[in-house]
């Protein structure tokens, strides 16, 4: 009986500290298994783009199910992934290195800690979808990536990938900022705390980092005076853009000193109603799947 309450606890003990809280086994990834699905990942640009682009994600999504934190390095080879760090071997210069010993969903219920009241839903969504966590050293920082698994548009299983800044205890408004006397919003400098700068970084449908927040007059108001032309309702001036949607439209902060936001649109120059800042990427951010 000791031994069987031995064994239990050994197996307790290693799956509490395994990376993956679904599956903790995965395949050897060999170089000759590397050089053949770097060959496969390849889009054949005289195909078809819509059959190709289905053969290469279900590639994608194949190798990192089966082979783990070593099939990330390999997808994303082209992104920086031989300076790839996975959750349990954070080096000491890495800021998240002290989570080494948790699990995935232990380690996203302490870094987001302090904000888990403002914002349940995401959270409860990176904790039900996050597969993997890994650290990437950038020359002179640290990004975090949350690799969750998601569905495409047509019903695919795929990943998506949240990448979060090194936290930033003393946010102070950039250059931008400055020159049309604009603070750095309280609620952006509580969440910078946890992450300077999070969301689809290499798309788009992100918060900016502090140093990349503008104030929309910077690039609007030279378009304003050349067409003669004024917003009906709003001021550029008010405008700060946090959250890009790649398409030229923005979530942006409106008014300074203050946590509201709206949504601009760069086609009719309409803004949103108000929306707080967390209550915005409490539910924006939490839609995991592609529509």
């Amino acid at each position: 009986m000791k031994h069987i309450i031995l064994i239990m606890g050994l197996l307790s003990f290693f799956g509490a500290n395994s990376q993956n809280n679904k599956k903790e086994n995965y395949e050897n990834l060999t170089s000759e298994l590397k050089d053949r699905f770097k060959n496969e990942l390849k889009r054949n640009s005289e195909k078809e783009f819509n059959l190709e682009f289905i053969r290469t994600t279900n590639l994608e999504h194949e190798i990192i199910n089966k082979y783990g934190f070593d099939g990330i390095k390999l997808v994303f080879d082209s992104r920086n992934s031989k300076n790839y760090y996975k959750l349990g071997e954070f080096p000491e210069d890495c800021p998240w290195m002290k989570g080494n010993k948790k699990t995935v969903t232990d380690f996203i219920t302490e870094n987001f800690k302090p904000i888990s009241k403002k914002i349940p839903n995401l959270i409860a969504a990176l904790k039900d979808r996050c597969k993997f966590i890994y650290a990437e050293k950038k020359e002179n920082d640290w990004h975090l990536h949350y690799l969750l698994d998601m569905k495409l548009y047509d019903d695919r299983n795929y990943y998506k990938i949240y990448t979060g800044g090194a936290p930033l205890l003393h946010a102070e408004p950039n250059k931008n900022l400055k020159s049309f006397n604009w603070n750095v919003p309280n609620d952006l400098k509580i969440f910078y705390k946890i992450h300077n700068g999070f969301g689809e970084l290499y798309d788009a449908y992100f918060v900016m980092a502090n140093d990349d927040i503008k104030v929309l007059a910077e690039m609007m108001n030279p378009i304003c005076k050349e067409q003669n032309v004024q917003p009906e309702g709003y001021s550029f001036n008010d405008l700060l853009e946090f959250y890009p949607d790649g398409t030229g439209n923005a979530q942006c902060f409106y008014k300074n000193n203050g946590n509201s936001t709206v949504d601009w649109d760069h086609e009719v120059w309409e803004i949103s109603g108000e929306m707080g800042f967390f209550e915005f990427i409490n539910e924006r951010m939490a839609e995991i799947d592609e529509e």
